[in-house]
């Protein structure tokens, strides 16, 4: 009579184990594979976001007011009561933008802040008395130039200090990338309610200092050069 011999514990265990070797080393390419993907899409959806914006600028003569309602009131619809900005800081209006950027590619809604005098309803006689000239059609002048009031700073680890890239912004957006349970000082300017925002190249969560953040502004040289481009300013 011929015995049939089954695997042992032992035997069972050591496949187990190949079986889990093979997976992991499957998996977390795999994983940081979908994490680059997801960066690499929301690089993309700010950049149209920025264009949009631009867009925006020269078909209205200002740039568009951030959509400040929140949770599931978001309406993604710019809020500006009376013609003026009801806050300078909130999400993208993407449905006054008509785009369907609403989102990262991990769900969380893009930051927006803007200066306000270049989101403003263009005012009677329009903008640039300042300068000694006026344009009926836009909020902008040629001498806005020096009108921005955001600033982004470059984070320098050696120095461990913030150091000024762009001064006297019109306007940022910001994704805040994946989320995580915490977050590190520079990311943390990120999230406040003010004028000063961080850049760094992007670090993981093992870092001395993680970064994800993706970050994009529009500078007032730039909005004036597509002014005069389309014949509106000066």
């Amino acid at each position: 009579m011929k015995i049939q011999r089954g695997f042992t514990l032992i035997e069972v265990s050591i496949v187990l184990l190949i079986i889990a070797f093979t997976l992991g080393s499957i998996m977390i390419p795999l994983g940081t594979s979908l994490e680059q993907k997801a960066i690499n899409d929301t690089k993309q959806q700010i950049s149209e976001v920025k264009a949009a914006i631009i867009n925006f600028t020269i078909a209205n003569g200002r740039m568009p007011c951030p959509d400040t309602t929140t949770g599931t009131n978001r309406d993604g619809l710019e809020n500006n009561p009376g013609g003026i900005c009801s806050n300078p800081l909130g999400s993208i209006p993407h449905v006054t933008l008509n785009i369907p950027h609403r989102q990262d590619a991990w769900g969380q809604p893009f930051i927006y802040r803007v200066t306000t005098n270049f989101a403003d309803t263009i005012a009677a006689g329009g903008a640039g008395t300042a300068c000694g000239t006026t344009n009926a059609n836009s909020s902008i002048a040629m001498c806005s130039a020096i009108d921005g009031d955001i600033t982004v700073n470059d984070y320098d680890l050696s120095a461990g200090a913030a150091i000024p890239a762009a001064t006297q912004i019109s306007g940022i957006v910001i994704s805040t990338g994946k989320p995580s349970s915490t977050n590190s000082i520079t990311e943390q300017d990120n999230l406040g309610n003010d004028t000063t925002f961080t850049k760094m190249g992007y670090s993981d969560r093992n870092s001395t200092m993680p970064f994800n953040d993706i970050v994009v502004w529009v500078s007032p040289n730039e909005l004036i050069g597509h002014l005069i481009q389309a014949q509106i300013l000066p």
